[in-house]
């Protein structure tokens, strides 16, 4: 029953995924000298306009990660004077996170070893967490 309910969102988010995202989290060389430093602040600045906000976090929530990732975006882009569509990049997210808290997603992360780190909204938490428990089990 919950399948039928969420097939339609996932259908919907794998049509309107959004075009690739800018990688602000590719940490660039300290600087090392000024006019390296001016370079970086440039190649920052190019990134951060440049950025598609929402395929940021979709990106991000496909992956799993916690909401505290826009942080780092946000520190990436500080200084430059770009402002950050949080909206957007919340949306694309939650998106991202319809697919990665699946009873599915659960499952192979525990197979794999790796911890729950669930970041998942509750509405779909417990699916994954189901899905991570039985991966666990069969460990």
């Amino acid at each position: 029953m919950r399948l039928a309910f969420f097939l339609p969102l996932i259908i919907l988010a794998g049509c309107s995924q959004p075009p690739s995202a800018v990688d602000l989290k590719a940490a660039l060389p300290a600087p090392t000298a000024r006019a390296s430093t001016q370079g970086t602040a440039v190649a920052s600045l190019a990134r951060c306009q440049k950025a598609n906000w929402r395929a940021t976090g979709y990106r991000h929530g496909l992956s799993g990660y916690p909401l505290s990732a826009l942080k780092q975006v946000s520190a990436a882009c500080e200084g430059t004077g770009v402002k950050i569509d949080r909206l957007a990049y919340s949306t694309g997210r939650l998106e991202g996170l319809t697919l990665f808290c699946s009873t599915e997603s659960g499952y192979r992360r525990a197979k794999a070893g790796e911890p729950i780190d669930n970041p998942c909204p509750p509405t779909l938490a417990k699916e994954y967490e189901a899905g991570y428990a039985r991966g666990l089990a069969e460990r």
